[in-house]
């Protein structure tokens, strides 16, 4: 996997910001907080490669997003861009691949494709009752230093991967968003 693959978030801040959604994903608003007021707390993106994601206010979806899904960034961080993505990989049945085989695959990758790679945390959890993994790591992005955090699991044959990329200076109310973000990953 290239570098490029692995992070096309870091992409995202050159992409246009215009409020659409990426393909394949239809959005549905929360209920209004108070009657006559009409306040979006929430979007959900469902897409029809078998998943759902929940989205809070202040996350704005891009469209193109290249070889993501779903692509949200956040609006409200000035110059620092958290983002997230989900990519979505059909995986021929013949391989009889594993989620532990893409762990190990995924892995042994990150330390050559991320400058200045540190894991910081892996552990398994589970979407519903399907398995996944979890895991957070570090590395020098393209405008410096940047926490990656994934959820990846296999499905129906199909690889799912929900990405969070926080670069230096994201606040802990973005880190909680967009954690918040990922563990609302709903497969189908």
């Amino acid at each position: 996997m290239k570098r490029a693959h692995l992070l096309p978030p870091l992409l995202l801040a050159a992409l246009s910001l215009t409020p659409a959604l990426a393909q394949g994903a239809a959005t549905t608003a929360t209920p209004p907080a108070a009657e006559g007021t009409r306040t979006v707390e929430a979007v959900t993106a469902t897409s029809s490669k078998g998943y759902s994601i929940r989205v809070p206010a202040g996350w704005i979806p891009l469209k193109n997003v290249p070889g993501a899904d779903v692509a949200f960034i956040n609006r409200d961080a000035g110059n620092v861009r958290p983002t997230v993505t989900v990519q979505v990989q059909d995986v021929d049945p013949k391989l009889k691949a594993t989620l532990a085989d893409f762990r190990d695959l995924f892995a042994s990758q990150l330390s050559r494709d991320v400058p200045k790679f540190k894991m910081l945390g892996e552990k398994t959890i589970k979407l519903g009752s399907t398995p996944a993994i979890l895991w957070t790591y570090l590395g020098d992005g393209d405008d410096g230093m940047v926490r990656w955090t994934q959820v990846l699991t296999l499905k129906n044959n199909r690889l799912f991967t929900a990405t969070l990329v926080q670069p230096s200076g994201t606040t802990t109310e973005q880190i909680e968003e967009g954690r918040s973000i990922l563990t609302s990953l709903t497969l189908k």
